[in-house]
């Protein structure tokens, strides 16, 4: 036998076959070892100075090497196709846990799978599937080990409607090896439906196998309704012919990001529990779950032998290897990713992590999500974000780098102060709280959801001025409003408010883009031109106190920064004021007292009827300059203040 020719004999792949399935019925067909199999087929090279010893490690089960994979297929005349659908590495575009990744240490060509999301070292089986249609001595090819079975996400057999077995009647693990990816491979003897587990030798040379029959044990659990039918929507998600869409938490998102999704909220009931018993769908599941995670904490991989030493995170990260227990675990994760929308379980998650005496955000499970980053579904993340990303805490915020939520929106869809219609529906509710310190606090932590960073970057993506009277006024407001939060009823209930606002923009159909208004009415004001048509509109003057109202360049001046403020949504604090600028200096507090004097009429409500009459015209005149400016049809010299504007009075 040799790698460089075909085989005299060859099989045909099963449904979903492993190549350690394959590779165990093509050796039982041609008599030879596994070993001896892999090494003719080249699929795996011997160490040098042994003949057969090949070391089948994890990557011959996942993905193996290119030129491996066509020797191997070249060997057993297998189509490209037919070679690949074998390794574990075929579920990769669904399933998370099946592409390698770099291991932390940052250790060249050394890679590492989610977890133990990927049962490399051990596999689960269906007794009934592994068992001939006759029986076993009359058909030497059964034993069809599944692809499938590697996944701890699958959990059941859809076919005989049953719980899938770990361990073997003896009690060993189901093809159990640390570092490779089938035990006693040079093994002849052994058929692919027997358990190859090595009992514990007194000397290495004279292990002997287990060699149980796997097909013996047929007193299989029947999963509840409920339970075949979560299954079922699993193996649906990993079928890389069926549309890859999965509703989550309202939303639909990809399988791989649904998988995550599920992994992250497994870790989290485990490390939380007794705190998610009542999460867990049925009393049966939670009972099983409860024995599983109270019983001896250790790997079912450990080597150590103590079954009493103290669980570690790995521990909680891995999924259970009782299919019953896994099971139960998944179906309480699915459960709360099929709620109707991320704010409810925003509470579910707030409960699961009092486990940890620390806050939220330094507990194991938030610093793994913080720093690892998975690729979970929006829905997830506007999920968590008001858990961990939170502002008006006991001691400090949490202002991350990085944000969790993942918006459609940026800095530059947000007001500086948040437009009145937004605080009217999501604000406006709040009591015992200055609107202003709201408006400037809600902005910039907005701000912070979309785009993360500290409450300095903040002000600075909105564009605010880098002055310290500016910065004053940000900080002030943000810890008026935190204090305040901090003494309600429910201290989250102005965070979720952010959140439902920041949902809100995101599935507004259209937005608009402050920060390009600001840039196009930089230095700007209503030009002469302009504001004669405006005034020329008004209706007769009334006079006040024996005064014809003033309409000259401080007027203008003052109508210009009421537009600009209502165009930009910033505070007319900030407005420019090119014509002020241009007057004397004594008269520039006069000019600034006027103007504020006015725009405190303008929003408080108009009772003159001139006042009146020129907000209609300011409003329609600020609707055509928005169409002009959002549309980039506009000339930045037409808004521009003309040279030879004449100074006021």
């Amino acid at each position: 036998m040799t790698g460089r020719l075909p085989l005299p004999r060859s099989l045909d792949p099963l449904p979903d076959e492993s190549i350690v399935g394959y590779v165990l019925r093509l050796a039982r067909r041609l008599e030879r070892s596994p070993a001896r199999l892999v090494v003719a087929t080249g699929l795996v090279c011997p160490p040098t100075g042994s003949r057969y010893r090949a070391a089948a490690r994890t990557g011959l089960l996942v993905d193996g090497e290119p030129a491996a994979r066509h020797r191997f297929a070249h060997a057993t005349r297998l189509t490209h196709a037919e070679t690949e659908a074998l390794f574990l590495a075929a579920y990769a575009p669904r399933y998370p846990a099946a592409r390698p990744r770099p291991q932390p240490s940052g250790r060249r060509g050394v890679k590492r799978h989610l977890d133990g999301w990927l049962l490399t070292n051990y596999s689960r089986y269906c007794p009934r599937c592994l068992a001939p249609p006759d029986s076993t001595a009359s058909w030497p090819h059964a034993g069809s080990w599944r692809r499938a079975w590697r996944l701890p996400v699958v959990f059941a057999c859809p076919v005989h409607r049953c719980y899938l077995n770990h361990q073997c009647s003896a009690g060993h693990l189901a093809h159990h090896k640390e570092n490779g990816a089938l035990p006693r491979w040079s093994d002849e003897t052994l058929h692919p439906s027997q358990c190859r587990a090595t009992i514990s030798p007194i000397r290495r040379d004279q292990a002997a196998g287990c060699g149980v029959w796997l097909t013996g044990d047929v007193t299989a659990v029947t999963p509840p309704p409920a339970t075949l039918r979560l299954q079922q929507r699993i193996r649906d998600a990993l079928d890389t012919t069926r549309p890859d869409n999965v509703v989550v938490l309202g939303q639909r998102t990809t399988a791989i990001q649904y998988f995550t999704d599920l992994i992250q909220l497994s870790y989290l009931i485990r490390c939380s529990w007794p705190l998610a018993h009542d999460l867990v769908p049925t009393i049966e599941l939670a009972d099983v779950l409860e024995r599983h995670l109270t019983a001896a904490p250790h790997h079912p991989t450990d080597r150590s032998g103590s079954e009493h030493r103290t669980p570690t995170i790995d521990d909680h990260r891995s999924p259970p290897a009782n299919a019953i227990a896994c099971a139960a675990l998944l179906a309480t994760a699915d459960r709360l990713l099929t709620l109707a929308h991320p704010r409810e379980l925003t509470g579910h998650l707030r409960g699961l992590l009092t486990h940890d005496p620390r806050r939220p955000a330094r507990a194991d499970w938030s610093r793994q999500f913080l720093e690892e980053r998975p690729n979970s579904s929006e829905g997830l993340r506007q999920a968590i974000a008001p858990a961990l990303q939170t502002y008006a805490r006991p001691r400090r915020a949490r202002g991350l780098r990085v944000p969790i939520r993942r918006t459609p929106f940026g800095p530059e869809h947000i007001a500086q102060f948040l437009q009145p219609d937004w605080f009217m529906r999501f604000l406006a509710h709040f009591d015992d709280v200055n609107p202003v310190h709201l408006r400037r606090t809600a902005a910039l932590h907005l701000c912070q959801t979309t785009a993360g960073g500290s409450i300095g970057q903040a002000a600075a993506r909105l564009g605010l001025p880098d002055t310290a009277a500016a910065r004053s006024r940000c900080y002030s407001s943000v810890k008026a409003v935190h204090a305040w939060a901090r003494q309600r009823s429910d201290p989250h209930e102005f965070e979720a408010a952010i959140h439902d606002l920041a949902d809100h923009i995101e599935a507004a159909s259209s937005r608009t883009d402050y920060h390009q208004r600001r840039t196009a009415l930089r230095d700007w004001c209503i030009d002469p031109a302009t504001w004669r048509h405006l005034t020329q509109q008004l209706p007769p003057p009334e006079w006040i106190h024996g005064r014809e109202p003033e309409l000259g360049d401080r007027k203008r001046q003052s109508a210009s920064i009421i537009v600009w403020s209502r165009l930009t949504g910033s505070e007319h604090l900030f407005a420019p004021h090119p014509i002020r600028d241009r007057q004397p200096p004594h008269l520039h507090n006069a000019w600034r007292l006027s103007a504020y004097a006015m725009v405190a009429r303008f929003r408080d409500g108009c009772i003159r009827l001139h006042d009146i009459a020129l907000d209609r015209l300011l409003v329609d005149y600020a609707t055509q300059l928005a169409v002009e400016i959002d549309s980039r049809d506009h000339r930045q010299a037409n808004l521009a203040v003309p040279r030879n504007t004449p100074a006021g009075p």
